[in-house]
C-alpha cells in the first residue's frame, strides 16, 4: 500500500538544541514544513523515516541527519530525496553524517568561545522550574515574572536580548542559519532578502552561570524576532514587527512577552519612531501582544492611572485625546482602540446603564467603521445582527483578557431593546463570526 510508504514531514523532522541546558534540549518537531515539502506535508518512499535537524545551541551550527529503516527501491513512483530537498532551505555550512565529529566539537568549544552577536539592550530572569516561593513565570508574562530575582541568585535562569542588524558582524551567517525556523513555525513565513538594508533584528538568548569561577558563561538561542523599517514624510519611520519566533522548548514561560515588551520600549526610546505596527499577527501572537501591551498600559504610575485620575476611560472616549496617547505610546491605531476599549471594560460599572449603553454605542460605531464596506451591502436587520453579534465576540474576547464577567454588562443591552447574543441563531451560529476587530 502507497499509505505505508509515506510520512508525515512534520512529525518526522525533529528538531534540537544541543548543547542547551535541560529540559531546553529536549528534541521537538516543526509546526509547519509545506513551504519545503509541498502543502500536504508528505513525504514517500520510505518506512521508518527520522530527518534529524540538529543546531548547537549558541551558534546555530546545524547539522542534518536523514535515517529510515526501509526505502521503496521497486516502486516507479518519485521518490522524494529528502536531503536535498532539506538543504536547499539551511546554510551551505550545514553539516552531514559523516561530520559528526565536527559537530560535537564545535558544541564543545562553543560553551566557552561563542558569543552572542550584536549589543545587548537588555536582561530579566525567570525562576528556575519545579524551584519554591513567588514569581514563577506563566505564560505570556513579562519580564517583571522574575523581578524579585537578581542574576546572581542561584534560583534564577538568566535571559538577554541582543539588538543585530546586516552590518553586525558576522550577522548575515548567523541569520542564515536561524531563518529556518520561521519557516517552522510561522504559517506563511518567507525568507526576507538581505539586500533590503531596514532590517533588524532583536535576538534572544538564555545565559548559563559556569560551574567553575573561572569559566566564562555560555549563551543558548531561544527565539528572535525581525523588524523593518518605513519611511514617513517628512523625517519620522514606522517599524513593523514581521517575524516573531520562540522555540518550543522555551514557550509557555513568558519569553515572548518578554522579548516584545523589550521591543516596544526600544521602539519608545527613538524619537523618530511614530510607532511600531505587526504584519499579519496570528491570533496567539494577538493574545501575546494584548497581555504585554495591557500590563505596560495598567503599570503603577503609567497610562491608566493618570488617565482614571483625569476621568478619560468613560465612554464614549475624547477621540482627540485618545489620539494624543496612541502617539505617545507609539502604538498602530487599531491595537490602540483594543487597548482602550478593553481597559475601559476593566473599569465599566454594569449597574451605571447609562455608561454600559454609551460603551456599547462607542464600541459598535468603531466596528461599523472598520468593517463598513462588507455591513454596508447586508439588509439592516441582517446588518443589525452580524454587528452586535461582532459585538457580543469582541466584548467576550476582552472579559477573558482582563477578567470581567461580561454577562451582566451584555444583558443591559438587551434589557434596552436592543438585538441580544441570541438573536439570529437560527440563521447561523451566534458570536463566532469573523474577527472583525
Amino acid at each position: 500500500m502507497a499509505e505505508s510508504w509515506s510520512a508525515n514531514s512534520n512529525n518526522a523532522t525533529v528538531l534540537k538544541l544541543v548543547g542547551a541546558p535541560e529540559p531546553s534540549n529536549s528534541a521537538f518537531h516543526p509546526e509547519f514544513t509545506y513551504p519545503i515539502f509541498g502543502e500536504a506535508e508528505t513525504i514517500y518512499g520510505y518506512q521508518g523515516l527520522a530527518i534529524n535537524l540538529h543546531f548547537a545551541s549558541g551558534s546555530l551550527q546545524p547539522i542534518l541527519k536523514v535515517d529510515y529503516s526501509a526505502k521503496n527501491e521497486s516502486t516507479t513512483a518519485k521518490i522524494d530525496d529528502v536531503d536535498a530537498t532539506l538543504r536547499e532551505f539551511l546554510p551551505a555550512d550545514c553539516l552531514g553524517r559523516e561530520q559528526q565529529s565536527i559537530f560535537d566539537e564545535t558544541v564543545a568549544k562553543e560553551a566557552s568561545n561563542f558569543r552572542p552577536l550584536g549589543e545587548k539592550v537588555s536582561s530579566y530572569t525567570r525562576r528556575r522550574s519545579g524551584s519554591k516561593g513567588k514569581g514563577k513565570a506563566r505564560n505570556g508574562a513579562g519580564p517583571s515574572s522574575g523581578a524579585s530575582l537578581s542574576e546572581d541568585d542561584p534560583e534564577a535562569r538568566v535571559f538577554e536580548v541582543y539588538r543585530s542588524t546586516w552590518d553586525t558582524e558576522g550577522f548575515r551567517e548567523y541569520h542564515r542559519r536561524m531563518q529556518i525556523f520561521a519557516l517552522f513555525f510561522i504559517e506563511g513565513a518567507s525568507y526576507i532578502q538581505e539586500d533590503e538594508t531596514n532590517w533588524e533584528f532583536f535576538c534572544l538568548y538564555e545565559r548559563v552561570r559556569p560551574q567553575a569561577h573561572d569559566e566564562p558563561p555560555s549563551w543558548h538561542f531561544v527565539g528572535y524576532t525581525s523588524l523593518y523599517r518605513f519611511w514617513c514624510w517628512p523625517d519620522a519611520a514606522r517599524m513593523r514587527l514581521s517575524q516573531f519566533v520562540i522555540l518550543p522548548p522555551y514557550q509557555k514561560a513568558g519569553h515572548g512577552g518578554a522579548l516584545y515588551t523589550t521591543v516596544h520600549g526600544e521602539m519608545l526610546k527613538r524619537s523618530e519612531v511614530t510607532e511600531m505596527t505587526v504584519e499579519d499577527p496570528s491570533e496567539a501572537f494577538d493574545r501575546l501582544r494584548d497581555g504585554s501591551d495591557l500590563r505596560r498600559l495598567l503599570a503603577p504610575g503609567g497610562f491608566v492611572e493618570h488617565a482614571k485620575a483625569e476621568q478619560r476611560l468613560r465612554a464614549p472616549i475624547d477621540r482627540n485625546w485618545s489620539e494624543e496617547q496612541r502617539l505617545r505610546n507609539k502604538i498602530a491605531p487599531r491595537q490602540w482602540n483594543r487597548l482602550v476599549e478593553m481597559l475601559q471594560l476593566l473599569h465599566l460599572d454594569p449597574e451605571d446603564a447609562e455608561q454600559v449603553r454609551a460603551y456599547r454605542l462607542q464600541v459598535k460605531a468603531r466596528l461599523f467603521r472598520f468593517n463598513k464596506d462588507i455591513l454596508t451591502q447586508l439588509p439592516k436587520h441582517e446588518r443589525l445582527v452580524k454587528l452586535q453579534e461582532t459585538y457580543e465576540s469582541v466584548i467576550d474576547e476582552y472579559g477573558e483578557l482582563v477578567g470581567v464577567d461580561v454577562e451582566l454588562i451584555l444583558a443591559v443591552g438587551e434589557a434596552q431593546g436592543e438585538i441580544g447574543r441570541h438573536a439570529g441563531a437560527e440563521e447561523g451560529p451566534p458570536r463566532k463570526m469573523a474577527r472583525f476587530v
